[in-house]
């Protein structure tokens, strides 16, 4: 495994996510200070939230580039964190800095897909009935 090769595809990445949030800092210092109608204050929040998610993301995958390159100083870069089994060189070229085997990965999306489902039945149970609701469930037989 070339791992100069992962090396500079990491820093190159790691590069243009910099200069991406650097201008997107500059234009969110640089937007309108103005006074807006309603509709430019709830698009104006829309961007602040896509942007901080963006920001978000960002901020992950540079925390997980660092991370693969401190693995290939270390040695242990393309080995699963999960399995220990070597990362496939394709997966490695469309993903430089991921942690696990595809076969981890997957398994790691199935529980987080079950989690969320499972917090958002929570939610939905916290939420009481609404006035018709709670007619219908007293009496069943109103149909």
């Amino acid at each position: 495994m070339d791992l100069e090769k992962y090396r500079q595809k990491l820093l190159e990445k790691r590069e243009q996510i910099l200069k991406s949030l650097e201008e997107s800092a500059k234009t969110d210092i640089n937007e309108k200070s103005g006074v807006g109608d309603d509709a430019d204050t709830v698009t104006d929040e829309i961007s602040r939230e896509t942007y901080y998610r963006l920001t978000q993301a960002d901020k992950e995958t540079l925390y997980l580039i660092d991370l693969a390159l401190r693995k290939i100083d270390s040695g242990t870069y393309g080995i699963c964190e999960e399995c220990g089994a070597i990362i496939g060189e394709k997966r490695l070229e469309a993903i430089p800095w991921v942690r696990l085997c595809i076969d981890c990965s997957q398994n790691e999306e199935i529980v987080r897909l079950f989690q969320q489902r499972n917090e958002e039945e929570m939610i939905y149970n916290i939420i009481p009935p609404t006035i018709g609701e709670e007619e219908e469930s007293k009496n069943p037989q109103a149909e």
